[in-house]
């Protein structure tokens, strides 16, 4: 049955426990509730760009799975903002798709609703996490406690073969079946099968520490008493560059190249217990990588060149493994 909140375009919310076909086995059901026990949730977003500090969710999908039931939630969401055509390009979710949609408000209540105090898995979590807090903080939703486990970096660990982690290339390494990449309910259900073929690789006497070391982010709780903060000065800029996915270099306080600037291509701005980060591929080691905006003391821009110099690299390398 679905489930519909009030005042609402009747297929606007979907709560269900129809799974349409989207089931665990029996042994993946089994391994899951063996590390969580009262249940997890399985979350992933459709987006107008890749920073949640500036875009917003046009599409948010779980899949919960406790000792007793599997529940789905979907909805799309209307932005109040333009879908710029190269997101639309894609996830395929057009404007007219979502013109009747609910507002991120009249969602947020009843998805924190239906995700309560569970654990939550989504595969690069901190994206999605991002968004998620940035509109409960917007909306001042006091959050939940709620454990936060990221699929890709359990699976940088279990899956080390995999050529890379991204959630498109481990559905065809561990034949995950996934039909409609880049929407949301698909992505959260192959993510949650990522994270379950993960669990399934932990050393049985300590499989509860590396899932902790290897898994775990951080708790919901942790931002209660962050706050959004603009963006420094001299890094104005980063907001229309993460936008066009740009490359350029960075000057670091911290890591093991501290205070050289390194070559990186943006990926998003995020809001995260260690405070706003910059999250981008560094292009020196080819890892995503989390930089806190505080120790971002400047930034460059390389000479086209050296830039596809680095991507070339980044090609060829690829292509080799």
């Amino acid at each position: 049955m679905f489930k519909n909140r009030e005042n609402l375009n009747p297929v606007s919310i979907r709560i269900s426990n129809d799974t349409n076909g989207m089931d665990l086995t029996n042994s993946e059901r089994q391994t899951l509730l063996e590390f969580f026990p009262e249940g997890l949730i399985a979350i992933d977003l459709e987006t107008t760009g890749l920073s949640p500090l500036v875009d917003r969710i046009i599409e948010i999908a779980a899949y919960k799975i406790t000792s007793t039931e599997t529940t789905l939630f979907t909805t799309l969401i209307n932005p109040e903002i333009p879908i710029p055509p190269h997101t639309t390009a894609i996830h395929n979710i057009t404007d007219d798709m979502v013109k009747d949609s609910p507002k991120l408000i009249q969602v947020l209540e009843e998805f924190k609703s239906f995700l309560g105090e569970l654990p939550i898995v989504a595969h690069n979590a901190k994206f999605d996490l991002g968004f998620i807090v940035m509109g409960l903080q917007r909306e001042k939703i006091k959050l939940s406690s709620a454990l936060i486990y990221c699929s890709c970096k359990l699976a940088r660990i279990t899956h080390k073969e995999v050529v890379n982690h991204k959630l498109g290339t481990l559905v065809l390494e561990l034949g995950i079946p996934l039909l409609n990449h880049h929407r949301a309910l698909d992505d959260a259900y192959a993510s949650l099968k990522i994270f379950i073929k993960g669990l399934e690789r932990l050393a049985p006497e300590k499989k509860q520490q590396e899932l902790k070391a290897h898994g775990y982010l951080f708790s919901l709780g942790q931002f209660d008493e962050l706050k959004n903060g603009e963006l420094p000065a001299h890094l104005d800029e980063l907001n229309k560059l993460v936008k066009e996915a740009a490359v350029i270099e960075i000057q670091y306080t911290g890591g093991n190249h501290k205070n050289k600037f390194r070559p990186v291509k943006l990926t998003s701005l995020l809001n995260t217990p260690d405070g706003n980060i910059l999250y981008a591929r560094c292009l020196w080691s080819d890892m995503y990588k989390s930089f806190k905006l505080n120790k971002i003391t400047a930034l460059r821009h390389p000479e086209a060149s050296k830039i596809q110099e680095w991507l070339l690299k980044e090609q060829t390398k690829k292509t080799q493994s």
